[in-house]
């Protein structure tokens, strides 16, 4: 992991030998590593505290009135469009 930096990238195989150390890094670190194959597939390597934090900020933003009203409203949306469609058909003209 690169020293000034909380967040960095790391190739599968360097993880594979450095598996300890990049442990220790990101616990001690709080940070996180983006750990990508030789496909471009990856995931991320991020401490226990980071996650529960994480998961916190995202329980008390679920639980706020905005995100409420906007969940009724989404709700409400996906009601109407399951009743049929939202648009008139287009009338043809006779000539």
């Amino acid at each position: 992991m690169a020293e000034d930096s909380r967040f960095s990238f790391m190739s599968i195989d360097q993880v594979q030998i450095r598996f300890a150390q990049v442990h220790e890094e990101v616990c001690r670190e709080k940070g996180r590593v983006e750990i990508l194959d030789g496909a471009g597939k990856g995931c991320v390597l991020i401490s226990k505290e980071e996650l529960d934090t994480l998961e916190e900020a995202l329980e008390i933003l679920s639980n706020t009135t905005n995100v409420q009203k906007m969940a009724k409203t989404i709700a409400a949306l996906t009601h109407a469009v399951a009743q049929g469609p939202l648009v008139a058909p287009a009338e043809t003209s006779r000539n």
